[in-house]
């Protein structure tokens, strides 16, 4: 049996729009900073964020990780900052700014049906429940806690936290090593075929892919060695295979009872 059981968020347990680009988001940050001071024209606002990202991407390209994951809240720190202050001066209104950006730009946010089910049910099973998932802190934490997931997990490990993301191996062996966990006796769940399936392989973990709708659309053309693959969103099936017997999850596949066109 699976003693470990390694999920990761978007996509897989939570389904999630963002839009970044749309301007009412610009607008809505514009107004948000005018309030605290701070200036700024949509189009020049977005202009800057994405200059912001492109350079801290470039910073992170020179560490150590194959995979490098930046800080958001060291980019919302750049656009926050007014003159003569510090970082520190303005901590609180970088993260207010960051978490009002990312409210305003997400549609809808909201965990797949039986997911809470699911989560109970492995928890009852005995089984120790951990997160895995390129995410931001400042974004995240509060939306697994408005969710109401937070407390079901032993461990949520969050790429901002540790500088490299998925597929990285090296994160995920940092989750193994911090919480002793025996890959043979662990699965790792997730939607997309590079960072939740080979990456996954690289460290020892048995795989379940589930192809959601946020999916990336390449794996539709991927030949996936997963142990389990869902070709749907089931969350109580997924349940059910990850409670049955290691012996019996030798590449089951499960289609949907509808194929698409």
């Amino acid at each position: 049996m699976y003693d470990n059981i390694i999920l990761d968020l978007y996509g897989t347990l939570i389904d999630i729009h963002t839009d970044e680009e749309d301007i009412a988001v610009w607008k809505h940050m514009c107004e948000f900073y005018a309030q605290h001071g701070v200036k700024y024209n949509p189009a020049g606002l977005r202009s800057r964020y994405k200059r912001q990202i492109r350079r801290a991407e470039q910073a992170m390209a020179k560490k150590r990780f194959k995979f490098p994951e930046i800080q958001i809240l060291e980019v919302f720190e750049q656009l926050t900052l007014k003159k003569d202050q510090t970082p520190s001066d303005c901590a609180e209104l970088t993260v207010a700014a960051a978490q009002e950006f990312r409210k305003a730009s997400t549609g809808y946010i909201r965990l797949y049906d039986g997911v809470t089910d699911m989560l109970e049910q492995l928890k009852q099973a005995g089984k120790k429940l951990y997160v895995l998932s390129n995410a931001q802190r400042v974004f995240t934490f509060p939306e697994v806690q408005s969710l109401g997931i937070e407390g079901y997990f032993t461990d949520i490990s969050l790429s901002s936290d540790f500088g490299a993301m998925k597929p990285d191996a090296a994160f995920y062996q940092q989750l193994l090593d911090r919480n002793h966990i025996n890959p043979n006796r662990s699965i790792m769940v997730g939607n997309d075929a590079v960072c939740d399936v080979l990456a996954a392989k690289q460290v020892g973990l048995h795989t379940c892919y589930v192809h959601s709708n946020i999916s990336p659309v390449d794996d539709a053309d991927r030949d996936i060695k997963a142990d389990i693959i869902m070709d749907e969103v089931n969350v109580p099936e997924m349940c059910r295979l990850i409670l049955e017997d290691v012996d019996r999850l030798s590449l089951i596949h499960i289609s949907e009872p509808t194929r698409r066109s």
